[in-house]
């Protein structure tokens, strides 16, 4: 089988079931533990491998490009402890003033949890469309007003780089609404964000963010039409919107909206790899010395490689000079 789907096997379906509820236990393991769960790992990454079985465990983490799963497992813990907890403990990784909210489903009205509007209403007295944009880490988006087919007025804001074009698009459409409720007019909004609209019509998502778009569109759904346009079809109002949202990123006025849930996410991939460098150079076995010699960074890379169909890391434990050259 290909090594790239076993790695997905693998995180998809075992690494999931081992590190079941760790977001609980997984911020104080002791000794005896880590190596439950190193001895755990172990099979599946000779598995993978076809090593020898007096390979080194930290050893085949690096080469198969798969963290230890005590680190994980720390990382799970932290992820509920920043997120579901709003611990500040982990400040260090993240601001949580800076992070959108988790919102138990219970907490949310049911009458907001779903929102059916309609595509088009009747007598609209303007026509917006709101496109977001992301540029090399820079996120923007636009909301363009037409009457009658013309253009009368554009909003352009910058959003932080931390913030999605998900995100974007999403208070794009909510600023949108808005500007229909302040000014008292009825509005056919017009995005090519089906996430967005997903969003908005679904009742599980648990984003303060986007409850509060929701909630926003639910005291104005008598006013407001929403609707999906196909991207690049050549739509005008749609072509203005995505060239005014990537200028946007550029030239608009900053706009505050919190980190998403995503970045979180990201934040501890980098985590892993930051705790699992430390945890491999303070690795001084004869084995872990040999191998930092050529790999003394970690990486989420699979970096063994088949060699006369057998794995190349089958002589790790003997001979590293010789498998080094065929590392990807």
């Amino acid at each position: 089988m290909n090594k790239n789907l076993l790695k997905i096997w693998y995180y998809t379906v075992i690494e999931k079931a081992l590190l079941y509820g760790a977001s609980v236990w997984g911020g104080a393991l002791t000794k005896n533990q880590i190596d439950r769960l190193h001895s755990i790992q172990r099979i599946f990454l000779l598995k993978f491998t076809r090593a020898f079985r007096t390979s080194s465990t930290n050893v085949l983490n690096v080469l198969t490009g798969i963290p230890p799963l005590h680190i994980v497992a720390k990382a799970e813990f932290i992820k509920f402890r920043i997120w579901v907890n709003r611990s500040n403990e982990y400040n260090t990784i993240f601001d949580i003033n800076l992070l959108d909210k988790y919102v138990p489903l219970k907490n949310i009205p049911s009458r907001q949890k779903l929102i059916n509007l309609d595509s088009k209403i009747s007598n609209a007295d303007y026509e917006i469309y709101t496109d977001g944009s992301r540029i090399e880490n820079e996120t923007g988006f636009a909301v363009c007003i037409l009457k009658d087919e013309i253009n009368i007025q554009n909003y352009l804001f910058k959003l932080n780089t931390f913030n999605s074009v998900f995100q974007a698009e999403l208070a794009a459409i909510e600023f949108a609404v808005n500007w229909a409720v302040k000014e008292k007019v009825k509005v056919n909004i017009h995005t090519d964000s089906l996430s967005s609209i997903s969003a908005i019509n679904s009742a599980n998502t648990r984003s303060e963010f986007v409850n509060k778009v929701k909630s926003n569109i639910f005291r104005a759904k008598d006013m407001v039409g929403l609707s999906w346009v196909k991207a690049h079809a050549g739509i005008p109002g749609n072509e203005l919107a995505d060239q005014q949202a990537k200028l946007a990123i550029t030239s608009g006025e900053k706009f505050v909206i919190p980190a998403p849930y995503s970045h979180l996410k990201g934040l501890l991939k980098n985590y892993i790899v930051n705790e699992w460098n430390e945890y491999w150079n303070s690795y001084d076995s004869a084995s872990g010395i040999r191998v930092r010699g050529y790999i003394n960074q970690v990486s989420t890379k699979f970096w063994t490689k088949s060699v006369y169909g057998k794995s190349a890391c089958l002589s790790v434990h003997v001979h590293v000079d010789i498998i080094t050259p065929k590392l990807e």
